[in-house]
């Protein structure tokens, strides 16, 4: 179960030295949208599939996720059967002192200025309690435009 929250950044009020925060490129591409069959190559090292369906209840902070480990050759040729828009971006790392670890995505090509951040958390109790940092824009969380499957499919949401 992925339970996360996602907020709209600008890049120039992320309060963190790019230079020294773990990071990797992340190149992702749409088999399906409903449900949701995602390829993703991470650093063009490692090619992960992803299956994602909503959790049985009404909240937007779970989904179903199952990843597997696929191989170049199989990400290769599920690339050639891709819908919609393929996404670019850099994911950078920061784990905070408090266990969390926050991923920032700064977008390349055709999203090129946007940039979120997402916090996983335990429990949906704990994701509803989080406080909204002081440098983010908005919380997009339950916004479907802001999700990744929507740009692929609709492209940019703003």
């Amino acid at each position: 179960m992925e339970i996360e929250r996602k907020w709209l950044v600008e890049k120039s009020k992320i309060p963190y030295d790019f230079e020294k925060l773990e990071k990797f490129r992340i190149e992702q591409a749409y088999i399906s949208f409903l449900p949701t069959i995602r390829i993703r190559s991470i650093n063009k090292e490692k090619f992960v599939l992803t299956i994602k369906s909503r959790s049985g209840t009404d909240s937007f902070l779970s989904r179903k996720e199952a990843e597997i480990e696929i191989s170049r050759e199989e990400y290769d040729l599920l690339m050639k059967k891709a819908s919609g828009r393929i996404i670019e971006k850099t994911r950078y790392l920061v784990r905070r002192e408090d266990g969390l670890l926050e991923e920032i995505d700064i977008f390349e090509g055709e999203f090129s200025g946007l940039c979120y951040l997402e916090i996983e958390f335990e429990s949906e109790e704990k994701a509803k309690d989080f406080p909204s940092p002081e440098w983010v824009e908005k919380d997009v969380t339950a916004d479907k435009k802001f999700t990744n499957g929507s740009l692929a499919r609709n492209g940019m949401p703003i």
